[in-house]
C-alpha cells in the first residue's frame, strides 16, 4: 500500500509539474526557467503549509507518504534546478546561474516558512 501511495502521489505531482511547464512555455520570454522556479517556490509553500498543518491533525502513514514523497514530490524537482543552473553555466552565463540558485533558495526556505506560518494563522 505504501508502494500505491508514493506511485499515484508522484504521478499526480510529475503530470501537474509537466502541465506548468507547458504553460509556462508559451510565457517564457525570459532566459530563466519561470516553470521550475515556480513549481519549487509553490511546493515549498505546500510543504510548510502541510507540514504545519498536519503536526497538529492526524493522518495515516500513507497519506504522508502519497502527499510529502509521492505528490509534493514528484511535483517539485531539484534535479531539473540543477541540470537548469549547471546549462546557465556551460553557456558562459554565471549571473543567471548565480541569481537562479539564490533566489530559489532563499525565497523556497521563506516559502516554507510562510506556509508553515499561514497555516498556523487560518487554521487555528
Amino acid at each position: 500500500m505504501k508502494f500505491v501511495a508514493v506511485g499515484l502521489g508522484g504521478a499526480i505531482g510529475s503530470l501537474a509539474r509537466y502541465l506548468i511547464a507547458l504553460v509556462a512555455e508559451k510565457a517564457d520570454s525570459v532566459n530563466f526557467p519561470l516553470s521550475t522556479f515556480f513549481v519549487n517556490i509553490t511546493g515549498s509553500l505546500m510543504i510548510g503549509f502541510c507540514w504545519s498543518f498536519f503536526e497538529r491533525v492526524h493522518i495515516s502513514h500513507e497519506f504522508r507518504l502519497f502527499l510529502f514523497t509521492g505528490l509534493l514530490g514528484g511535483f517539485t524537482t531539484f534535479s531539473t534546478f540543477t541540470r537548469e543552473t549547471t546549462q546557465f553555466f556551460k553557456t558562459g552565463e554565471p549571473f543567471q546561474a548565480l541569481s537562479y540558485m539564490f533566489l530559489s533558495n532563499a525565497i523556497g526556505l521563506a516559502a516554507v516558512f510562510f506556509g508553515f506560518y499561514l497555516s498556523l494563522r487560518l487554521l487555528r
